[in-house]
């Protein structure tokens, strides 16, 4: 009797147990990776996207290197020196073919030798079959590797890594659940491996030998750059034979044309050698962009050209204000045009409403001001606009040269900027209401006054100005108007300068309604004499503001759940609330507590969403609209779109935010009406819908491939156009509704 107690005693303090000897594996599981091999030039060491086996038969490894200055490793094909990595899989268990994804590489020219490969930090991405998915992983994994600076040294190092099996298929169906720390750091090299196999967004359609002198050359030339919105930065061939390639060398750089032609310079080809009919791989770097395509180099006839070679489809087709901008190549000044248009054309596009109270006061208050003060103030919120373009583009250029995903509106994806902006709407509108209002003691606020009256009648007291500008331009970034789309598209795919100059134009666009008044002062004058008819317009717009900062946690609440937004929202209304009793209190004393609360209130606004737990992604139709019972929306899944096509279907795809104003206006005044519901409901129609309102990579990999970085995105897929119809940002009825007709 005793034994059984003593027995089932022990069995119950195991089981009690379990749970605090099982929870620190767990947690050291997300970090599958082994310890740096540290050498005095390069640190190396494997890591894993997954921290167990899942539904699929691929594991996904990296090796990751963190290079010394100056010190460099090399891509698959080395070049004239050197040789890449060698993996050695010897000893590992469960493991199959494994696979190098190699990350587009960076060209060395020293001493007259050209050679291929990567600096400063770099992640191989390796995918590994596995031959039994419900079994453990065993990796053991030698590496011989070169790396080089104004010397060469051989290295080596061994890494042993195990991934658990993750059991039954039905139970890590999720990607949240095996997905480990590394996999983002891993999947932003896998976005830099360049694009194979068809519908490429630029390919060579041309490749040919070609004599200059006594020199061979290999002539190709590169379309769809225009459409992709990008300019040829380097291209690599590789060949069976014993030979080597030089740095391309444009041979039309002053033309217009859709298409780009370069020479080759081709090294130590043997007199009785010849390129032609020989097979060899291209690798083309263009910006953000990079492709590989397998090709056949072509005969040179007489005259000398070339049979062309078998190019994938064209890229798809643009709205018309896109396909115009595309049609100019890379114009710069017809696209600082269209940036001028868009910037304009924002003025009035739905996001912008939010903001009116801000733009609709000064411009009141400023009807019997004089003239010289309202140009200064005018002017100052011009450049308010301007200087937050700016800093926008400063940004972008920052996120781009760290490798990470650019686009426009993207800060709307950022909690801390959700629950800044709300704060701030929030101050906003208790400021419209009279409410918000800080003084010193009577002495200092005197000084102040007369300090602040003095720069107001020298007209330099501009800072409020100023300051409305810029936060103007914060607001009105979610949405995408006809030529914004295309300037930006165009400015985050190209060069630094591309950037900050297409962005100076969009802010001075936007401004051009400020620097009118400011060119003719007396068009305030049109505007209505103040009077208490004022009041009213402050009360109503502090209301506008207020609706906008429950938008605001609207997107917020799918940013960091319902409860974070909740708490948001809780601070702010007590902080607007001890406001309100700071304005009806007396006494010092009783006026320093009320503005302590009121800190607090907004303090604990700001810091709820560190508190919060975002709500897990659904892999249902993930769209705004995905539970609109009129339209049927499927999840995105962009590479299920050729078997649709294949099968006659129609795919209407759509990208969207909560974030994005002018999404939801497409949809309310266009998607969900009966004419194009209807005919959306169709059955030969798919539905496809992606929601960006929280960061995606697969999302915007997917913009920029058809040289997109902003919100909304409609494209029609069909048997007529596989290729797809992209849509303007503004969407029709008639436009639709033609898309569809043309794609079936």
């Amino acid at each position: 009797m005793l034994r059984h107690l003593i027995t089932r005693f022990v069995f119950l303090l195991a089981a009690l147990c379990a749970p605090v000897f099982t929870l620190p594996a767990a947690a050291a599981g997300t970090d599958v990776a082994t310890p740096w091999t540290d050498e005095d030039f390069t640190s190396v060491r494997l890591i894993s996207a997954q921290t167990q086996t899942g539904p699929s038969d691929t594991l996904r490894l990296g090796l990751e290197f963190e290079l010394q200055p100056d010190w460099k490793i090399y891509w698959r094909s080395a070049g004239d020196a050197g040789f890449p990595p060698n993996l050695d899989w010897t000893g590992s268990q469960n493991v199959g073919d494994a696979h190098i994804l190699w990350p587009a590489p960076h060209r060395f020219s020293i001493f007259g030798l050209e050679t291929f490969g990567y600096k400063n930090h770099i992640i191989l991405p390796i995918d590994v079959a596995i031959p039994d998915r419900t079994q453990p992983v065993a990796v053991n994994l030698a590496v011989d590797y070169l790396v080089c600076s104004d010397i060469c040294i051989p290295a080596s190092a061994t890494f042993a890594l195990d991934i658990p099996a993750g059991g039954d298929a039905s139970k890590t169906a999720s990607n949240a659940s095996i997905t480990s720390k590394h996999a983002h750091e891993i999947e932003k090299f896998v976005s830099q491996v360049p694009l194979s196999g068809g519908n490429l967004p630029i390919n060579v359609t041309s490749i040919f030998p070609t004599q200059s002198g006594e020199a061979t050359q290999l002539r190709l030339s590169v379309s769809g750059l225009s459409n992709a919105g990008v300019s040829v930065d380097d291209i690599m061939v590789e060949s069976p034979l014993r030979i080597g390639f030089g740095a391309p060398v444009m041979t039309n750089e002053n033309d217009d044309a859709d298409i780009r032609t370069f020479d080759i310079p081709v090294l130590g080809l043997k007199p009785d050698e010849t390129l032609a009919s020989e097979k060899v791989t291209v690798t083309v770097v263009a910006g953000p962009l990079a492709i590989e395509q397998d090709l056949t180099v072509g005969p040179q006839d007489a005259s000398g050209a070339s049979s062309q070679t078998t190019p994938p489809s064209n890229a798809a087709s643009t709205s018309d204000d896109a396909s115009s901008a595309n049609s100019a190549g890379t114009n710069i000044w017809l696209i600082g045009l269209f940036a001028l248009l868009g910037g304009l054309i924002l003025n009035v596009m739905p996001c912008v409403l939010p903001v009116l109270s801000i733009k609709v006061m000064p411009a009141i208050n400023a009807r019997d001001s004089e003239i010289s003060r309202v140009r200064s103030g005018f002017l100052a919120s011009a450049a308010g606009i301007v200087t937050s373009f700016w800093l926008i583009a400063a940004v972008l250029i920052g996120i781009k040269f760290a490798g990470g995903s650019i686009g426009w509106g993207i800060q709307f994806q950022q909690p801390l900027f959700l629950t800044v902006m709300t704060i701030v709407l929030a101050l906003f509108a208790l400021n419209m209401w009279g409410l918000f209002e800080i003084n010193g003691s009577d002495n200092l606020g005197t000084a102040a006054n007369d300090v602040i009256t003095q720069q107001e009648k020298g007209g330099r007291h501009l800072s409020s100005h100023f300051m409305t500008g810029m936060f103007a331009t914060l607001l009105a970034t979610p949405c995408s108007a006809p030529f914004l789309g295309t300037a930006v598209g165009f400015a985050l795919a190209g060069s630094s300068f591309d950037i900050l100059w297409i962005f100076t134009l969009l802010g001075i666009g936007l401004a051009t309604p400020y620097l009118a008044i400011a060119i003719q002062p007396r068009l305030a004058h049109l505007l209505p004499k103040p009077g208490r008819w004022m009041n009213v317009v402050k009360v109503v717009l502090g209301v506008a503001l207020v609706g906008t900062a429950f938008w605001l946690l609207g997107i917020l609440s799918v940013q960091i759940g319902l409860g974070g937004a909740i708490a948001v929202g809780i601070g702010l209304v007590f902080g607007s609330v001890f406001v309100w009793a700071r304005t009806r209190s007396q006494t010092l004393r009783t006026r320093f507590i009320f503005t302590a609360l009121a800190v607090c209130g907004f303090l604990v606004a700001l810091f709820a969403p560190g508190f919060s737990r975002p709500p897990a992604a659904s892999n249902t139709a993930n769209g705004p609209n995905g539970t609109n019972e009129a339209l049927n929306w499927q999840a995105f899944a962009p590479e299920t779109i050729p078997a649709l096509i294949a099968d006659g279907k129609t795919v209407f795809v759509d990208i969207t935010a909560e974030w994005c104003v002018s999404c939801q206006v497409n949809k309310k005044l266009v998607l969900e009406t009966d004419d194009v519901a209807n005919t959306l409901a169709d059955d030969d129609i798919v539905l496809m819908q992606a929601d960006w309102t929280r960061p995606d990579q697969q999302i915007a990999d997917y913009l920029a491939s058809y040289g997109r970085y902003g919100i909304p995105f409609n494209a029609v897929f069909g048997p007529s156009t596989p290729d797809g119809v992209l849509l303007s940002e503004l969407l029709s009825k008639d436009a639709v509704l033609n898309a569809i007709k043309d794609a079936r």
